[in-house]
């Protein structure tokens, strides 16, 4: 798959990816993509982290310069120096990666920080108080991902504004033990049942797999209407679990064709809807 979108086998294909970086036979892997949006970067992120542990002078690189120049100004720094990086694009509209990896209680600042000069100047004008729980169900996702995750390379988070297309995108990954696996050792969902139950269990309302007193839940409840209301979009992927819910649709739940690594979160914020409809953008 050349071109990544947000339907699910594009989701599901990111581990034809990871492939390709880990059958490389030398330190310089080639990937075969030629358009990739800011799930793809941090994903791609989290792996090379991930790969360059045990292969520190791994790097990678597309076959399409154009996507080197877009992962090039988006931060990503695993990239191979032979590639073609002229003629860049303009930054202004790219929400680069950006590394949170520590306890929650280290990071929590960063990510509110993060949230506030980097994401908030993207979405519509809200409340004061709207904001804030924003802020809270965002940093819950990282929080999650430290927490529950156990990954040495804490969360990737990445995003791009597209105004021609009236919305922005930001995502989150980390490559630890992941919501299915974090589930089914909580022993709440059986070994029978597909992975994307572990994630519809771990999304509803008072669900939890810390002791009792703790927060519960992925904190997603608000973003999700806040996201349904405005016409966006949320999905959830790991393992061959896929949850997705795009505006007023009811959820999808879904398996994969390929398995990832921990847990990948992908958000679709819609600051114009009539521009969005117009341009019929395919889910």
């Amino acid at each position: 798959m050349l071109y990544y979108g947000i339907k699910p086998e594009s989701f599901g294909q990111l581990a034809v990816i990871g492939r390709q970086i880990h059958e490389a036979r030398t330190d310089d892997a080639r990937i075969k993509v030629k358009f990739v949006r800011p799930y793809g970067i941090v994903y791609l992120d989290q792996l090379m982290l991930n790969a360059s542990s045990q292969r520190p002078l791994l790097r990678v690189s597309s076959t399409y310069s154009e996507v080197n120049r877009y992962l090039k100004q988006s931060g990503f720094n695993h990239l191979t120096k032979h590639c073609d990086l002229s003629n860049e694009f303009p930054t202004e509209d790219i929400i680069k990666i950006r590394r949170f990896n520590g306890t929650p209680l280290q990071v929590e600042d960063q990510v509110v920080t993060w949230l506030k000069e980097n994401v908030f100047g993207f979405l519509p004008a809200l409340s004061k108080k709207l904001s804030k729980r924003i802020v809270e169900n965002l940093w819950e996702i990282v929080h999650n991902g430290i927490l529950h995750g156990k990954s040495s390379n804490g969360v990737s988070a990445a995003g791009q504004f597209y105004p021609q297309m009236g919305y922005f995108e930001v995502a989150f990954c980390d490559n630890g033990l992941g919501i299915v696996n974090t589930v089914r050792n909580h022993g709440v969902v059986t070994s029978s049942e597909p992975d994307s139950e572990c994630i519809k269990w771990a999304i509803q309302k008072g669900n939890s797999t810390m002791p009792a007193g703790t927060s519960a839940g992925l904190g997603l409840h608000l973003l999700r209407e806040f996201l349904r209301v405005n016409c966006g979009s949320i999905q959830i992927v790991s393992g061959e679990g896929y949850f997705g819910q795009f505006g007023e649709e009811s959820p999808s739940y879904l398996t994969l064709r390929n398995s990832i690594a921990g847990t990948l979160v992908n958000l679709r914020v819609v600051f114009d809807n009539n521009l969005y409809q117009m341009k019929g953008e395919d889910k």
